[in-house]
C-alpha cells in the first residue's frame, strides 16, 4: 500500500479530482465576474510552468477575495485551497517567470485563462 502512494498511482486520481472540483467552483464564480473589477496577473507560459502558474493564479486569487460579495467568500476559499493541493501535486518547474512578470488582464480574463488552463491539465 504504501509503496502504490510513494510512486504516485492514487495521485492521478487526486488530481483529476482536485481539476474537475477547480473547474466547477470556477463555474459558480463565473456568475460574479463582471462584478469584479480588477486587474490580475496572468500566467502565459502554462504548460511548462504549471507550478509556478499554479503558484501565480492562487496569489492573485488572494486579491479577488478583497473584491467579491459575501456569497461568494466559501467558494473562493475552496478554489484557493484546491488550486494549494493541486500545486503540492506538481513537481517545481524552472527557469518560469514570476507571477508579477506577466500581463495583468481584466478578471473575466483572468478567469477564462485560469479555466482553460485547469481544462488542459485534464487531457
Amino acid at each position: 500500500m504504501l509503496m502504490i502512494a510513494a510512486y504516485g498511482a492514487p495521485l492521478s486520481t487526486e488530481k483529476e479530482h482536485l481539476l474537475k472540483t477547480l473547474i466547477r467552483d470556477l463555474e459558480i464564480l463565473e456568475k460574479s465576474k463582471d462584478k469584479i473589477q480588477l486587474q490580475l496577473y496572468t500566467p502565459d507560459d502554462k504548460q511548462e510552468c504549471s507550478s509556478r502558474t499554479l503558484q501565480c493564479y492562487l496569489a492573485e486569487m488572494s486579491t479577488v477575495e478583497h473584491e467579491i460579495g459575501e456569497k461568494d467568500v466559501d467558494n473562493l476559499q475552496n478554489i484557493k485551497k484546491n488550486l494549494q493541493s493541486l500545486m503540492d501535486l506538481i513537481p517545481l518547474g524552472t527557469g518560469c517567470k514570476i507571477c508579477e512578470a506577466n500581463n495583468k488582464t481584466e478578471f473575466p480574463t483572468f478567469h477564462k485563462e485560469l479555466s482553460n488552463f485547469l481544462r488542459s491539465m485534464l487531457k
